[in-house]
């Protein structure tokens, strides 16, 4: 029996000027913040002129090798750098006094709630970073945010397959477990529709039963 030959190991290409750059951030030690800014900069250059996100990875990973002192920014924050440049850029005149740790995680944050095509919008319409840290949601916020929306679209994507009594079904299911003296709307008008809707199937369900009786 023939023995299936390995497909050949993916070479992903060194930045030189990333390893080299990041090589001199790790000399630079574990707490150099104006480093630590120069380099994610210097990321956002050279991924502007075309180095790809595993690209940049793999260049920290081998700089990485044999070092026992970490430095600040690690491989695994490569996916919001480039959000993390538009942050610096846009508060520039605010880095000497802000971590690059409280940086990192406020772009993790932004990517999470307002993704890659309106961070820069987001961080542009905050006039300091303290706002930027305010008008963001958490990671775990955007995450319920996300969960809810995905749940919304399966909901109108399925609604014309429930029936009548499914609905009312998966209803007294959300309501299972609430008290009810502690719920409340913010859209008190679409309430009002929807018990409109719901009188009117209890009226046609109570006059159909008489019929049927």
């Amino acid at each position: 029996m023939a023995t299936k030959a390995k497909a050949p190991k993916e070479i992903i290409a060194i930045n030189s000027n990333i390893s080299t750059a990041y090589a001199q951030l790790i000399e630079s030690g574990e707490d150099n913040n104006s480093n630590a800014i120069n380099f994610i900069l210097e990321v956002g250059n050279e991924m502007g002129n075309g180095a790809t996100t595993r690209e940049v990875k793999e260049s920290m990973k081998q700089a990485l090798n044999g070092v026992n002192v970490k430095p600040v920014v690690l491989p695994n924050h490569v996916d919001s750098l480039l959000t993390a440049c538009l942050i610096i850029a846009r508060f520039n005149e605010e880095m000497k006094e802000i971590k690059v740790t409280k940086v990192l995680s406020l772009a993790v944050r932004v990517m999470a709630d307002k993704k890659a095509s309106g961070a820069k919008a987001h961080i542009n319409s905050c006039k300091d970073f303290a706002e930027l840290e305010e008008q963001t949601l958490t990671k775990k916020e955007s995450q319920t945010r996300d969960g809810s929306t995905k749940a919304k679209a399966e909901v109108a994507k399925s609604a014309k397959a429930i029936t009548n009594e499914e609905w009312i079904d998966l209803s007294l299911t959300f309501f299972n477990g609430k008290n009810v003296q502690d719920l409340f709307t913010k859209e008190p008008k679409k309430l009002e529709v929807l018990m409109g809707v719901c009188k009117t199937m209890l009226d046609n369900s109570k006059a159909k039963a008489k019929v049927s009786a």
